[in-house]
């Protein structure tokens, strides 16, 4: 796993990366500003990007376009007098905001559930993969259907039970007996 860090501050890399090591696997990168930090996340996906808020605003931009271009969670660290503006600004991207200053628990916290967050998306991410080619395995097998029964007359029971036996006696799936009668039938 890979983790960015955004910071400015030499002592403030190395204290989030020793609490961001200490919470998973993960590999880090730093960047030493927000563009930086953009450019990093454009040219390589992250699991976990920790921002360092800033006066200027640039972090905050670059925690929003991080958290487009990524899949991973973003962490941003705000001062306690801006902290509720930047969760009112950050949470509609899905951008966790830690105050500063920053404990370890705090940290820790926020990394473990951007975490657990990003392991769920990936368990939806991949039943809705497997829907998907269940739908277009769906599609063939129902285009085959209608080309059995343009070819031979079968019923839609017909056709079907025609490509299930297929499928059983040649030790393939639905969806290869289905390709295979769209090859030989259809022009």
């Amino acid at each position: 796993m890979y983790a960015l860090i955004a910071t400015g501050s030499q002592k403030a890399q190395s204290e989030i990366a020793e609490v961001v090591r200490n919470c998973a696997d993960f590999d880090v990168v730093f960047a030493s500003s927000a563009g930086e930090a953009v450019s990093k996340a454009e040219s390589s996906p992250f699991d976990l990007c920790v921002i360092n808020g800033d006066k200027t605003g640039k972090a905050k931009t670059a925690a929003v376009k991080i958290a487009k271009l990524s899949e991973g969670g973003v962490i941003f660290l705000e001062e306690a007098e801006a902290f509720e503006t930047s969760v009112a600004e950050l949470s509609l991207s899905g951008i966790v905001v830690v105050p500063k200053p920053l404990s370890k628990m705090s940290l820790v916290t926020a990394i473990r559930s951007v975490c657990a967050a990003n392991m769920r998306l990936v368990e939806l991410k991949e039943a809705n993969r497997s829907l998907e080619q269940k739908l277009e395995d769906l599609k063939f097998i129902d285009r085959a259907k209608i080309s059995l029964i343009k070819q031979f007359g079968y019923s839609e029971d017909e056709a079907h039970k025609y490509i299930e036996k297929q499928a059983m006696n040649l030790r393939v799936t639905k969806r290869e007996v289905a390709m295979n009668i769209l090859r030989t039938y259809e022009n």
